[in-house]
C-alpha cells in the first residue's frame, strides 16, 4: 500500500519521499501534517507521517530506512503545500 502513497526518489543526497496523486486524491484537503524530527532513525514499515485531511486521518509507513536529514518545513506551516503535485515530506540518509 506505500507504494500508492508514498513515492521515493533517491539522489547523492539521499532518498526523498513525497505523497503520490493517488493518496492526495484519497485525502481531499490536508489540514495538519506530522512529519519525523531531524536527525531521527526511521525503519522500514515505521509509522512516520500523519496527516489530517477531509476525508481521512492516516499514518503512512516510511517505505525506506535512514537518517531523516530533513522534512518539509514549508508544509508544515502551509499544510496546502501537500495538496500540490509531487509534494515531497522527508529525506533520509541511508
Amino acid at each position: 500500500m506505500a507504494e500508492e502513497n508514498l513515492w521515493t526518489k533517491e539522489d547523492s543526497e539521499g532518498v526523498t519521499v513525497g505523497l503520490t496523486a493517488v493518496a492526495q486524491d484519497d485525502l481531499g484537503n490536508i489540514s495538519f501534517a506530522m512529519l519525523p524530527k531531524v536527525g531521527n532513525e526511521i525503519a522500514l514499515g515505521e509509522g512516520v507521517v500523519e496527516l489530517e485531511a477531509e476525508k481521512a486521518v492516516v499514518e503512512y509507513e516510511s517505505p525506506v530506512s535512514g537518517t531523516v536529514i530533513s522534512v518539509n518545513e514549508a508544509a508544515l506551516k502551509d499544510t496546502s503545500l501537500l495538496d500540490q503535485p509531487d509534494a515531497w515530506l522527508y529525506k533520509v540518509k541511508k
